[in-house]
């Protein structure tokens, strides 16, 4: 039987130390594939939230097997997304039921896309120091560049549009070369990676919560020969 990856879910969280009754509380199962060939899809990060109020949520890793389990209040709507380096990113929400729920999720290969965003790249705040906790997603990308010799890729800088414009040209243009150092001391090869800095010019929403700040930051991997 294939180890289940372990979850945080504050419903499930309030399950275990307050005592409500387990029949609130629906199994839900799968695994994520690939839909180029239904293989599994390992490491894939899953963001789930409760609607509309998003008052239980949590996140989850498929096993090397690809599988996920959860526990998720019954009759109720909940929001998935999911991200794995290599795959376009795949949101999908459903309505859980009162009786335990099997669910395989695929992701496309990126065979198709020219355009990755990094996940879980995080900087301290600003500068180009890349915080230890984004060694994982970069480390996924280094494997992926290793297993196509070929590949060149630009990194693509992103801040947010708020503050001075010559600062957060600047400070995108730090963060790429800072993310080409690492994949270099990784054993990329410089000529496989090329830079380029957009600062806040090119933000993905124009609102000003901090969660669309937050979305703004970003690097991206464009694919310029595969």
């Amino acid at each position: 039987m294939p180890k289940i990856a372990l979850t945080f879910s504050l419903a499930l969280f309030t399950l275990l130390c307050f005592g409500q009754a387990s029949d609130q509380y629906v199994r839900v199962y799968g695994q994520i594939l690939s839909a180029k060939d239904s293989s599994a899809v390992a490491a894939a990060s899953m963001l789930y939230e409760k609607l509309p109020y998003y008052d239980d949520m949590g996140m989850n890793k498929s096993t090397a097997e690809g599988a996920f389990e959860l526990y998720l209040l019954n009759g109720t709507d909940y929001n998935f997304k999911l991200t794995k380096s290599g795959y376009e990113e795949l949101t999908k929400q459903i309505t859980v039921g009162n009786d335990e729920m099997q669910m395989d999720l695929y992701l496309k290969p990126d065979e198709e896309l020219e355009l990755m965003t990094i996940e879980n790249l995080i900087f301290s705040r600003g500068s180009d120091r890349i915080s230890e906790s984004s060694y994982s997603s970069l480390d996924e990308l280094v494997a992926y560049l290793d297993e196509r010799p070929n590949m060149v890729i630009q990194l693509e800088g992103h801040t947010d549009f708020a503050g001075n414009a010559e600062a957060n040209m600047a400070l995108s243009q730090a963060r790429v070369e800072a993310v080409k150092e690492y994949l270099v001391d990784k054993g990329i090869k410089k000529n496989r990676v090329f830079t380029k800095a957009f600062g806040g010019t090119d933000p993905l929403t124009t609102e000003r919560t901090d969660e669309a700040k937050t979305r703004n930051r970003r690097v991206e991997v464009r694919v310029l020969r595969r």
